[in-house]
């Protein structure tokens, strides 16, 4: 006996089944108690059982019904778990969120008018098919509700899918050099685009500066202006190549494999930057976009536009960025 004193609480942690593979007699002397513990506790739970039954078994009290009838459904079925017998009963107040929504003020008018008291209880089937009409309005509500959030969602999910599928493509490469040169073309087309050429002397110098500003050298500027826009692109598109190439010369001659360090870590810090952005902007839109209901106009449609909008502009400031910081950038030795 001493000795189930000092070890019951060892004995309590181990698995039944490797104490009933033991022959130690502490172990025998436990079991034969925990055994004669759990009978007894058996034939209690069974007898508590069967008086409940005999009593009618559980009856379950709501003080309130829910704005959905399953949730409702679920707690009477707490009363008659596998086949046991049991009763649920619902009461409520006029002045129930539900019934207040729903015409509850109505009935406690009536009631007041005709001179009945408070605690005087209403039975009808008028009532119950009122409140289960309200209940059914609020879950068409809550269901189209649900659907609008989800349509909403899937717009930016697909932008979301995209940009986490960059970001894998960007650590699966070993080299991202391609990337940036891409960076740069496209960047030039931005220019390009959004300043027309048509031969006007002054569109190409504006579109020259900013794209020397862009890439930090210079080149000339004082070429045949007759050239055509695809002439002139082409021109560009060398430019960026020749001046990257200088970079990755000089960022060698300091370190071998500098240049391609920098470009992962510029290309994902300034994704990571412009989603985070991205994503405030995108919550100001869909809080500011049910407005424009009022002028005739369907805001789920508007947002999806403006949410492409949105990702298109982030997507070319990535761009822009990237190629500033990792042409410009420069190592200061110590």
């Amino acid at each position: 006996m001493r000795n189930l004193k000092n070890e019951y609480k060892e004995l309590l942690k181990q698995p039944l089944s490797q104490l009933e593979k033991s022959s130690d007699s502490t172990t025998v002397l436990f079991l034969k108690i925990y055994n004669s513990i759990l009978n007894d506790q058996k034939l209690l739970v069974s007898e508590a059982n069967k008086a409940i039954k005999n009593l009618g078994g559980l009856h379950v009290i709501g003080t309130e019904r829910h704005e959905s009838r399953r949730i409702d459904n679920q707690l009477r079925g707490r009363s008659g778990r596998q086949g046991d017998p049991g009763s649920s009963r619902f009461f409520l107040c006029l002045e129930d969120k539900l019934l207040r929504i729903f015409g509850g003020d109505k009935i406690l008018n009536i009631m007041q008018n005709i001179g009945f008291e408070d605690d005087t209880p209403i039975q009808a089937n008028l009532l119950n098919k009122s409140l289960e009409s309200a209940q059914k309005k609020v879950e068409s509500f809550n269901f189209d509700t649900r659907k609008q959030l989800f349509e909403y969602d899937q717009a930016i999910n697909i932008q979301r899918n995209n940009v986490y599928v960059e970001r894998r493509r960007i650590f699966e490469k070993e080299s991202v050099r391609g990337w940036l040169i891409d960076y740069a073309e496209r960047s030039c087309c931005d220019l390009v685009n959004r300043f027309k050429v048509d031969e006007n002397s002054e569109a190409i110098k504006l579109i020259t500066l900013k794209l020397q500003n862009l890439l930090g050298s210079s080149f000339p500027t004082d070429f045949i202006i007759e050239k055509t826009e695809l002439q002139y692109l082409t021109f560009l598109q060398q430019q960026i190549e020749i001046t990257y190439d200088l970079k990755e010369v000089e960022l060698a001659s300091i370190e071998s494999g500098l240049l391609r360090e920098l470009e992962k870590s510029f290309i994902l810090q300034e994704i990571d930057n412009a989603w985070t952005v991205h994503l405030q902007k995108i919550a100001f839109l869909r809080d500011s976009i049910r407005w424009i209901a009022y002028g005739q106009k369907d805001p789920l449609t508007e947002y999806k536009k403006e949410a492409f909008k949105y990702f298109n502009i982030m997507l070319a400031r990535i761009r822009h960025r990237v190629v500033y910081f990792v042409l410009r950038s420069k190592i200061i030795l110590l």
